[in-house]
């Protein structure tokens, strides 16, 4: 791997700031209302309420600034009639606190005015720049450094076949988790429901022969074994602050990750037409702009490459806990099966 001796961990990542977003409680709007969050961050120290427009604004500025990163998108807009639901209204936290968390601590992103601005200032007031406003940084540079557009080419290449079969599979494995976290929460409300079956049974009030006695009382005692157990409380993956999410950090990273190879693969601006001439070929100042440009554009996508890959291996290291957390459900539930078969055995 090109510069592989700039390994990106995540560790290095994670220690550069760590943001929290929150729900206000309070919703505001007569009608169509809106949700404001507290966003604090741990490196600045600060905490400001921001809106949805206000992350959307900030998006629409970086995707603009830095059209050779890895912006991830964010969350799409939903107008709902009082406010939307609890559920959404969750999940949308979540997803806004993951974008601005990879934003936050991207080695670039991270040192942005404007996230500044939008972390610190009371007031965000960010405006979408022109392309006429500003110079791309580092297209200018006239360090060719020791590798040809050929050598990075190919290792663009290389690099976007691998991280797209990560993220297939990552993609994959969070459908089947996510499956199977649904079929733990129904396995516990199928208890709930047979227990409230076996009560019905159970709760007959005329006066039996001693088998039937016998009989239903052993059914009761296993009603209310299922109601009880049934209630009782199961463990979750964590796909807020624990390990599974570092298994969606990953996967909207290599999302974003994606969206830029293909930027790149269309011909962003030009670079690789003009690049084409080859190495040492005669060009004009306009020629000589654009491929300095995809020279640049390779190198950030071999950047964001690294950075795909620190998010990628901390979701495969963390699936060890993920996988326990199942476990401890299944068997949680594979033994309240066991005590209802031992509550029955009498009849």
């Amino acid at each position: 791997m090109l510069n592989s001796s700039e390994e990106v961990t995540f560790e290095d990542l994670e220690a550069t700031d760590v943001i929290s977003v929150d729900i206000v409680p309070e919703r505001k709007g007569l009608i169509l209302k809106h949700c404001e969050y507290f966003v604090s961050s741990r490196r600045h120290g600060t905490t400001v309420t921001r809106r949805y427009n206000d992350f959307a604004t900030l998006c629409d500025v970086f995707c603009a600034k830095y059209p050779y990163r890895a912006v991830c998108r964010l969350p799409p807009k939903r107008v709902v009639v009082g406010g939307g639901s609890p559920l959404f209204l969750q999940r949308r936290r979540a997803a806004l606190q993951r974008w601005l968390t990879l934003v936050a601590r991207h080695p670039v992103l991270a040192h942005d005015a404007d996230l500044r601005t939008f972390l610190c200032e009371t007031t965000s007031r960010l405006e979408k720049p022109r392309h006429d406003e500003f110079v791309l940084a580092g297209t200018q540079d006239e360090n060719a450094g020791p590798f040809s557009i050929d050598e990075m080419q190919a290792e663009f290449v290389s690099e976007h076949e691998q991280l797209r079969l990560v993220q297939l599979g990552l993609s994959r494995l969070y459908k089947i988790l996510e499956r199977v976290g649904s079929r733990s929460a129904a396995g516990l409300a199928d208890v709930r429901e047979l227990g409230a079956a076996l009560g019905a049974l159970g709760s007959r009030p005329a006066p039996d022969p001693p088998r039937w006695n016998t009989v239903r009382a052993a059914v009761q005692r296993a009603a209310q074994l299922a109601v009880t157990m049934g209630e009782s409380a199961i463990e979750e993956v964590d796909y807020e602050d624990g390990a599974g999410a570092k298994v969606l950090l990953a996967l909207d990273v290599l999302g974003a990750y994606r969206d830029l190879c293909g930027r790149l693969t269309r011909g962003l601006h030009g670079e690789r037409a003009a690049a084409a001439a080859g190495d040492g070929a005669p060009l004009t100042a306009a020629a000589g702009l654009l491929r300095r440009r995809h020279r640049y554009a390779l190198a950030c996508a071999l950047e964001e490459s690294r950075v795909a890959r620190a998010y990628a291996l901390a979701a495969l290291q963390s699936l060890h806990e993920v996988l326990h957390t199942h476990s401890v459900a299944h068997a949680h539930t594979a033994n309240v099966w066991v005590e209802l078969h031992e509550a029955l055995r009498s009849t």
